[in-house]
């Protein structure tokens, strides 16, 4: 788009554009439109040779098919209160959006919807997920708009909604009512039609007048041409925008045979020769749309339980702004305001609590079905329920920046990033299209040859109807929607859908120690000091201070315990130190009074002492002076959780950087046959790089905060908790829980998961393998087609929500 110095006529509608323009190359001509709709249409029409059309207009100027957002400020879609909501940035990257499809019929449509909008000007990534009916699209909003990208889709023939992470889908209207009304006009019609078809078939065989006979075939042309039009609407619509852009989707096929069987059926019913096939018309569409209705059905209540994942919010909260108490949106909370929560209100966004003590429940976070008791100062995640009455917090950001709707865009993306698996599926589902068409052509002219004109019709639209690609378009995406939906429910969170077969194939599990299979609460257990005369108080002191400096969480232990009932010496306290310098993975160091003060391992506490002993050294000028021992306890799952793991993985191992005494208790006390002690980060990685050499699938498990590189070099990285911003970046999976005995769940369910898509994938072959050869040689009428093909997605479907009885 660029601005032009003068007025020029749009190519298509021929109409001047007001300072902006579109350039699109047609057959080596550059053409100028005055927006994104124009540009489309034309491009579809040169493509298929109708630029006859430009001729007949002539200078008549016609109405540009999509408003730009400057000339119409109050567009439906284009405007700032809907940005605001729907649109999501990250990074300061390209927007995207959200969007629920209502009446996907396969995986041909989604397809055909990623391979247009991916084509359209301005769209960066289009992505589709079936199994829920949602979209994201990424786009440049400097080259298109958000109601333009609405309109094409439309234009295909589809249904997009607005859809946000933040709300419920129990707000949306469900999606299959018109479908239901189509169906019960095609079971209506199918109803009657058959008391007609019955007298037809009874007559066949015992007689019956010509004039009967013509009447019942007119009454049946009655009762199948509603059904034809208006509950096939959204089938030979589909077929109609596919083949508009040169492209075949699984509406082509169902449209081709089903028109066969209605306009021969007239063919019969004016020339009297023949027989009618009203009644598979009717059938057909009956039981398509039957298995369309429990597929919208399911899809619907797939995606209402993500939205209960992420929970209903209520719409205005008691909120504290510069002092002032309002009721406002929850949407206009900002950091620092104050919100109050009565009994029973979930917190809109994350905070810090301000009362001095409150329960709260964050089953819809983690899984955790009891009360959690949080203290003033702690941590409060957005969706967790408060149990007592006006608690307030203060709000750390909106609601967009909350771990609830991390979690929700996590579990959204997650479902639209399509496995290598399904990838497959969808490539081999819209190249069988190709060949169902061939061997549909081949049906015909071979019992036309060789049999009769009714018999050809017969048998290919049989060939047609029975070749539908669903069941294997649904095999992938049915079993990782219900798998992604048992995984939340255990409190983990899948980022990726390709780690469900990483995880069901992984045989080297890597734990970290501090904070994975520890509480990661390190505590005093021991001291020494080696200058008796001095008091013990005064190295605490020393070590206190010089810990202030870091963050470390072995620091915050010494702080914390330290400090308790320590009355600070004032000359330490107030005269400041120099020369502090922090050596990760060895201590502090820092200079008072002319003296070199050092607290870390022992090897860097003390002069000429190479080897650690676990505990926290202080030195004066390398004279050692005092010693303590901090022990973190395991956690109380962790033992539990390795002997279940040991059941299905075969190797475990423990990589700590930490003492190998404090490494190899934990081992003998958890049960692992495999530890390593005293390593660097980057020694990690080199373990984690040669156990993936010798030909092992990898998992590493870590608190996201000192293993980033660890979890980004596995073949799976696993965090603990939603607390750190490293885990949620290099992480496959989060522990949202922060519990270890997810873990073992989470494989069985994964491994449940890949033998349930290999399941379905064979069973939608087998089909698709035994009924095309059946119908093509004549075996099977149209309306047993019918059935079969929906038998075929209902067997899918039901195959994938077994999992949740399977897992139990």
């Amino acid at each position: 788009m660029k601005l032009l110095e003068k007025r020029t006529l749009c190519f298509h509608c021929n109409t001047p554009i007001d300072g902006v323009s579109i350039k699109k190359s047609r057959h080596g001509t550059e053409r100028e439109y005055c927006c994104n709709g124009c540009a489309e249409v034309s491009g579809i029409l040169l493509e298929s040779g109708l630029d006859q059309f430009y001729k007949i207009r002539g200078t008549q100027s016609l109405e540009p098919l999509y408003s730009d957002l400057k000339k119409n400020s109050s567009s439906e879609y284009d405007n700032e209160s809907v940005y605001s909501e729907y649109l999501e940035r990250e990074n300061g990257s390209d927007p995207s959006v959200y969007l629920s499809i209502t009446n996907l019929h396969c995986s041909a449509c989604v397809w055909l919807i990623e391979t247009v909008l991916s084509k359209t000007r301005g769209i960066k990534e289009a992505r589709v997920n079936f199994g829920t009916g949602r979209l994201k699209v990424r786009f440049d909003l400097s080259q298109i708009f958000l109601g333009d990208i609405i309109q094409t889709i439309e234009g295909l023939g589809y249904r997009p909604k607005l859809y946000s992470t933040l709300k419920a889908e129990t707000k949306v209207e469900k999606p299959f009512k018109e479908l239901s009304i189509r169906m019960i006009v095609a079971g209506f019609s199918w109803g009657n039609i058959m008391l007609f078809s019955a007298s037809l078939y009874a007559g066949y065989f015992q007689g019956m007048e010509i004039n009967i006979k013509n009447l019942f075939h007119y009454i049946s042309w009655i009762f199948a041409t509603p059904v034809y039009f208006y509950s096939g609407y959204p089938f030979w619509k589909g077929a109609y925008e596919s083949w508009k852009r040169r492209m075949l989707s699984m509406d082509s096929l169902l449209f081709l045979g089903v028109s066969l069987a209605y306009f021969y059926s007239i063919y019969v019913t004016l020339t009297g020769k023949g027989e009618v096939y009203f009644d598979s018309v009717c059938t057909i569409y009956f039981f398509i749309l039957l298995g369309k209705y429990f597929e919208s059905m399911i899809r619907f209540k797939a995606g209402s339980k993500i939205g209960e994942l992420l929970s209903l919010l209520p719409e205005e909260y008691e909120v504290q702004k510069q002092g002032i108490w309002s009721k406002i949106s929850g949407s206009l909370i900002e950091k620092g305001d104050l919100v109050l929560l009565y009994i029973g209100s979930k917190a809109p966004v994350d905070g810090i609590l301000r009362s001095e003590k409150s329960y709260f429940d964050e089953a819809v976070l983690t899984g955790e079905s009891r009360p959690i008791l949080k203290n003033k100062g702690d941590q409060i995640k957005a969706g967790s329920v408060s149990l007592s009455t006006h608690t307030q917090f203060e709000a750390k950001g909106n609601t967009r920046e909350s771990s609830l709707a991390q979690i929700g865009k996590i579990l959204e993306d997650s479902l639209l990033t399509k496995p290598k698996l399904q990838r497959t599926t969808d490539l081999l589902a819209t190249t069988f299209i190709k060949v169902v068409l061939v061997v549909a052509v081949l049906t015909f002219i071979y019992w036309w040859n060789f049999s009769d004109p009714e018999t050809a019709i017969l048998n290919t639209i049989s060939v047609l109807i029975v070749a539908c690609p669903c069941a294997l378009g649904l095999s992938v995406p049915a079993a990782l929607v219900i798998s992604h939906l048992l995984q939340s429910k255990e409190g983990i969170l899948v980022k990726n859908p390709e780690s469900v077969e990483t995880l069901a194939k992984s045989n080297y599990i890597f734990f970290d120690k501090t904070g994975t299979l520890t509480t990661g609460k390190l505590e005093l257990n021991a001291e020494k000091y080696f200058s008796p005369e001095e008091a013990p108080g005064r190295f605490r002191e020393i070590a206190t201070r010089l810990e202030s400096f870091s963050t470390h969480p072995i620091a915050k232990s010494v702080i914390e315990t330290f400090s308790r009932n320590l009355k600070f010496n004032m000359e330490i306290e107030d005269l400041s130190w120099n020369s502090f310098q922090e050596f990760p993975g060895e201590g502090i160091q820092a200079e008072f009074k002319g003296k070199t003060y050092r607290i870390g391992k022992k090897n860097f506490s003390w002069e000429n002492k190479p080897e650690n002993d676990g505990w926290i050294h202080l030195s004066e000028n390398g004279i050692p002076l005092a010693a303590w021992e901090f022990k973190d306890k395991a956690r109380v799952e962790s033992k539990s959780t390795i002997q279940n793991l040991q059941t299905l993985i075969p190797d475990l191992e423990i990589l700590s950087g930490d003492a190998l005494q404090n490494v190899k208790s934990l081992s003998d006390e958890l049960g692992f046959i495999h530890y390593n002690a005293n390593l660097s980060p980057l020694q990690k990685k080199e373990r984690i790089q040669k156990a993936q050499s010798e030909g092992n699938i990898v998992l590493m498990v870590g608190d996201g905060v000192n293993d980033s590189a660890c979890i980004a070099q596995a073949d799976l990285g696993i965090s603990m908790g939603m607390g750190s911003d490293l885990s949620l970046d290099k992480s496959d999976m989060i522990l949202i829980n922060n519990r270890l005995d997810s873990l073992p769940k989470s494989i069985s369910i994964a491994r449940k998961t890949r033998h349930i898509i290999l399941q379905n994938i064979c069973l939608s072959l087998i089909y698709n393998s035994m009924m095309i050869p059946l119908a093509a040689f004549g075996f099977m009428l149209p309306v047993i087609c019918a059935g079969f093909m929906t038998l075929s997605s209902f067997t899918v479907v039901l195959n994938s929500i077994s999992l949740k009885r399977r897992v139990t």
